[in-house]
């Protein structure tokens, strides 16, 4: 994944008004940070960076946020929005057709224009 230091913000999210939605964002027990543009997975209700087939993808995150290691955290993320798919953040562990699995996952969901 990105890391701050070295990021970029891309233009991700297109000319479509968007609709935010506060999400609970999970401890993985290591503190992480997530760049606007990250996509998420929910599990166990809660949401983490998309990790492929272990959950399903459900929104992308509209802010950059730290998740502390011993506890979770709110952040505003896009349940409905037009984005550009080449844009988005992926955590480094998921592959090409997860990919494709997650963006025909987050168009049911609303988020549109998400093809790669």
């Amino acid at each position: 994944m990105q890391q701050l230091a070295s990021y970029q913000r891309k233009a991700f999210l297109k000319d479509h008004p968007p609709v935010f939605a506060r999400a609970l964002l999970g401890s993985t027990g290591e503190a992480q940070t997530l760049l606007a543009g990250t996509v998420l997975g929910l599990k166990n209700g809660k949401q983490y960076a998309y990790a492929g087939a272990e959950m399903e993808a459900h929104s992308i995150l509209a802010e950059d946020v730290t998740v502390a290691p011993s506890g979770d955290q709110y952040a505003l993320t896009y349940v409905h929005a037009a984005v550009t798919a080449a844009e988005l953040i992926w955590d480094d562990s998921v592959t090409a057709t997860q990919q494709q699995a997650a963006l025909a996952a987050l168009r049911l969901k609303g988020i549109h224009g998400a093809e790669a």
